[in-house]
C-alpha cells in the first residue's frame, strides 16, 4: 500500500504494482522492483541440487517415519529437536554420494549410545526375512534384554517393513514377516537395539540389500 502526499499531485511512499515511490534529497522518487532473473528463478546449480537432496531425503523418512521416531528420539530431544528433523539433518549430511544420489549404506535410521549389533547379518526366509546376530553374552545381564529394531526397505516400491519392539538381543535372532506376494523383490536391511526401559538405543547398522 502507499500513501499519497500532498494530493494527487504529490508524491507517495510506499509500494503500488510493481513500482515504489519514496523521497530522496527532498525530491520523490519512483523506482521500478528488481525482477527475478530466469538464473535465480531456476535456482544456482548448488540450490538445486540442495533442494533435490532436500526432497529425496524427505521423500525417504516419510516410508520410515515411525522408526526414525523411536531412532532418533532420545538424541533429538538432548538437542531440543523433533526426531524426524534430526534425522532429515544427519542423513542429508551424511546419506549422499557425489552424485547425489542416496547411498543407502550411508543411511542411519537410529543413534545412541548403547552396545550395537555384532556379527550381524540378513538371509531370506520362505516367510520373509532372518536376521541373526552375536548374543554378546559377555556384555552382561543387563544387555541381554535390549530388544532388536528391524527394517526392510523396498526402495523401487517405496514402503518398508519394520519391527520396533523384536526379540531380545539374547535370543540371536529375529525372523522379519513380509507378506508372500512381495517376498520376491529385493530390501535394504538395518538394524539396532533399543534398551529394555528405552532409554537408550544403539546405532543402527546397515546389513545390505537383500534379493530373494
Amino acid at each position: 500500500m502507499a500513501i499519497l502526499k500532498d494530493g494527487v499531485n504529490g508524491g507517495f511512499t510506499g509500494k503500488v504494482g510493481s513500482v515504489i515511490g519514496y523521497q530522496l534529497n527532498g525530491k520523490w522518487v519512483i523506482k521500478g522492483l528488481p525482477k527475478l532473473s530466469k538464473k535465480n528463478k531456476k535456482g544456482t546449480d548448488k540450490q538445486n541440487k540442495c533442494r533435490s537432496k532436500f526432497t529425496t531425503i524427505q521423500t525417504f523418512l516419510s516410508y520410515v517415519l515411525d522408526f526414525i521416531r523411536v531412532g532418533f528420539n532420545l538424541e533429538a530431544k538432548a538437542k531440543g529437536m523433533s526426531a524426524h528433523n534430526f534425522a532429515k539433518s544427519y542423513n542429508m549430511l551424511h546419506a549422499f554420494n557425489g552424485n547425489g544420489e542416496i547411498d543407502y549404506s550411508r543411511i542411519k535410521l537410529a543413534q545412541g549410545k548403547l552396545l550395537g549389533p555384532a556379527d550381524a547379518a540378513v538371509q531370506v526366509h520362505q516367510n520373509g526375512l532372518l536376521f541373526c546376530w552375536d548374543q554378546q553374552i559377555s556384555a552382561g545381564y543387563e544387555r541381554r534384554s535390549d530388544q532388536v529394531m528391524l527394517l526392510a526397505f523396498h526402495a523401487e516400491g517405496g514402503f518398508a517393513y519394520r519391527r520396533l519392539s523384536g526379540n531380545r538381543r539374547s535370543a540371536g535372532q529375529e525372523l522379519l514377516e513380509i507378506p508372500r506376494e512381495r517376498i520376491s523383490m529385493g530390501y535394504h536391511t538395518w538394524m539396532a537395539f533399543i534398551a529394555d526401559d528405552r532409554q537408550s538405543i544403539s546405532d543402527s547398522i546397515y546389513l545390505g540389500r537383500v534379493e530373494f
